[in-house]
């Protein structure tokens, strides 16, 4: 590159010139006005003056901007591009001048150092981002992969609505590097509140279980009776001996029952099937058998147990099942308030933070799940949101928060956390919830359930559709690409890589 001159070295020789010009011309005038245009034409000294000023101008002008002004206005178009972060697009400003060049090299290195600088944030913000979501992931395998499945979907559904030529995508186009980044961000972090949600809820596989399964504790109590009933009888054989046949058949007619009972008791713990209002009618039944316990149950327990520990003294008679208040923890719902109005949500609080009653746990009529535990899962979107309103988040991902805490709404205003309907949901929202969902629909690492074939997955995705859940263009969209097939051939097990028919949805 030529070497650049001072301004100074530049512009003094033109001045100089331009001085000169100017000079002479004023003489060149006044000669031809003296000596042969007076005779002939009456000439305007000033006029000439004027003439020879406004040339001597434009000839200034058309060096200054073509050497000063031409570079600085280049150098602002590198400054617009740099503050709307296009630093790909940054370009070195050649010049001749000395100081422009100084300038335009300074500002072409800014922008690579803040290119360099931006690369090196954003990377660092994405492996924050995905040390959480792996963190969600193994937290449970009832939810292992979850976090960092969802986001393959989503972009991949991102990408094909912002090329479709759908009139409901129009305004999802042009997308900038920062956009895409957001979505997928927000994809990541859309559960980043389950990392405090009880293992034991979001692994509970049985209706009984808290930190550990409670028909253990159910099992050894029908052992009691069952020893009591031995008893029992050894004690009759020995009054009346006479009567030993007869005292066997009422031992063995009692041991019958209690196994057929346990068996219910088991069979109810595993919510396998619905529970209908016989079945709780009989549970109650159970329930109200007595055993006698001879230890003292405040024994061994902690301060916190202690305080909602209903004392029955030292020994005595016990149901076989029971709802005590040392079973249910109240929720404090001057919280729930706050939140309701801090963040804008809309949801049922419960009463209480858990209830742990025998019975009422194996009423639970489909499921597992009690009101409360359903509530502590859904609850963690509450979490997300608390979590990603305290982050000091960049200016470009300020859209964040929405995408990631949106997937639980649906079209109709019904979801959580918000109530939001479809003129409040953005395109964004609407994607990731039909990834979310199909997701969840297709794992096959959840020890709780079978993973739904393709067909399955897709059957209810177009049932929520139909009912006006979920956005009808993106499943579309999602249809017509192969999007669940390009997803299924990389993740899903070939057992469940069955044949769609497009043609239903399509």
């Amino acid at each position: 590159m030529k070497k650049a001159k001072s301004i100074t070295k530049v512009y003094l020789p033109l001045l100089i010139f331009s001085f000169v010009f100017f000079v002479l011309g004023v003489d060149f005038f006044y000669v031809l006005s003296s000596k042969v245009i007076l005779n002939l034409v009456k000439v305007d000294i000033i006029s000439a003056l004027c003439i020879v000023f406004l040339l001597s101008n434009l000839l200034i002008y058309y060096f200054y901007k073509k050497l000063l002004i031409g570079p600085l206005l280049l150098l602002r178009d590198q400054t617009r591009k740099i503050k709307l972060f296009k630093y790909d697009d940054v370009i070195f400003v050649q010049s001749n001048i000395k100081e422009i060049s100084e300038l335009a090299s300074s500002i072409y290195l800014v922008a690579q150092k803040m290119k360099a600088h931006e690369r090196e944030r954003q990377d660092m913000i994405f492996s924050f981002v995905k040390s959480i979501a792996s963190a969600v992931d193994a937290k449970s395998p009832y939810i292992a992969g979850h976090c960092s499945r969802v986001p393959e979907i989503t972009m991949m559904l991102v990408n094909a609505a912002e090329s479709s030529d759908l009139p409901s995508l129009q305004s999802f186009k042009n997308l900038t590097v920062s956009d895409h980044k957001t979505i997928e961000l927000a994809a990541w972090l859309h559960d980043c509140g389950k990392i405090v949600t009880p293992e034991h809820v979001i692994d509970k596989s049985v209706k009984l279980e808290t930190i550990y399964n409670r028909i253990h504790e159910i099992r050894t109590r029908f052992e009691v009776l069952w020893r009591d009933a031995e008893i029992h009888y050894y004690k009759q054989v020995i009054q009346s001996p006479q009567h030993k046949e007869v005292h066997l058949l009422e031992l063995n007619n009692k041991k019958h029952q209690l196994t057929d009972d346990f068996d219910f008791i088991a069979s109810l713990n595993n919510g396998e099937k619905p529970v209908s209002d016989c079945d709780i009618k009989r549970l109650k039944e159970i329930a109200s058998i007595s055993w006698f316990r001879n230890f003292d149950d405040t024994l061994g327990l902690s301060k916190f147990e202690l305080k909602n520990k209903c004392s029955k003294g030292k020994s005595g008679y016990e149901s076989l099942l029971s709802d005590n208040k040392e079973h249910q923890i109240i929720r404090d719902r001057a919280d729930d308030e706050i939140l309701t109005k801090q963040y804008n949500i809309n949801m049922k609080f419960p009463d209480l933070l858990s209830n742990n009653g025998e019975i009422y746990n194996l009423s639970i009529k489909n499921g597992t799940l009690t009101e409360e535990e359903r509530f502590c899962i859904n609850e963690h979107i509450i979490h997300t949101i608390k979590m990603l309103d305290a982050l000091p988040l960049p200016k470009e991902f300020r859209g964040l928060p929405n995408i990631a805490t949106h997937h639980h709404e649906n079209l109709l205003g019904s979801g959580y956390p918000r109530g939001l309907n479809e003129y409040q949901l953005s395109i964004p929202d609407r994607i990731l919830a039909i990834a979310d969902i199909f997701e969840a629909l297709t794992a096959s690492d959840r020890p709780y359930k079978r993973a739904k074939t393709l067909s399955e997955a897709i059957d209810v995705l177009a049932e929520m559709v139909s009912r006006g859940k979920l956005d009808s263009d993106i499943f579309t969209l999602f249809i017509k690409e192969r999007i669940y097939l390009d997803y299924a051939n990389k993740y899903l097990d070939p057992y469940q890589i069955d044949i769609v028919d497009l043609e239903r949805y399509l």
